[in-house]
This record gives C-alpha cells, structure tokens and sequence, in this order.
C-alpha cells in the first residue's frame, strides 16, 4: 500500500513538472507569434502606405517582404516547439505512462 501511495506522489511530481514545462515553452512562444501578427496588422491597419514602398528597386514592396518572414517566423517558432516537446515533454509523458 505504502509503493502504492509513493508512486501516485511521484506522479503528481511529475505532473507538476509537465505543466511547468509546457508553460516556460509555450508562452515565449506564443507571445512572439502573438506579437509578430498584430504588429503585422497594425501597420497594415494604420499605415499601409509603408508596405507598398518597393525594395532597391525590384517589383518586391516591403509588405511582401514582411509577409514572407512573418511565414518563416511561424514556421521557426512551430519548429522549436517541435524541438522542446520532443527534448522535454515527451519524456516527462513517458514517466508518468510508465507510473501508471
């Protein structure tokens, strides 16, 4: 009874250890996303006039420009999460699967 009561304690440890892992992943995360968008649409809500300016000449504006590295961003930002819940999720995952 006593390993019982001991492993359901240390399944709750790693839980804790689960959810404070996938918070300190996810909010920088999710902020940078967050912030990238709506600074992204403000200056389209406010000033468009700044995204039709060309670059060096070429057929290529500054809203196009943007727009690509804004993909690029999100596209990082999945990939680090990606990267983190493999490298530290999972295995917390797989320990608590194995306590049960």
């Amino acid at each position: 009874m006593q390993s019982f009561n001991m492993q359901i304690r240390n399944t709750k440890e790693i839980y804790q250890q689960l959810k404070e892992a996938r918070i300190t992943i996810l909010i920088p995360l999710i902020l940078l996303t967050i912030t990238s968008y709506f600074s992204f649409i403000w200056v389209i809500a406010f000033n468009p006039n700044f995204f039709s300016i060309l670059i060096f000449d070429t057929n290529i504006s500054i809203g196009i420009f943007l727009g690509f590295l804004l993909i690029l961003l999100i596209f990082l930002i999945t990939l680090i999460y990606v990267y983190f819940a493999n490298k530290i999720l999972e295995p917390l995952i797989n320990k608590i699967k194995k306590n049960e």
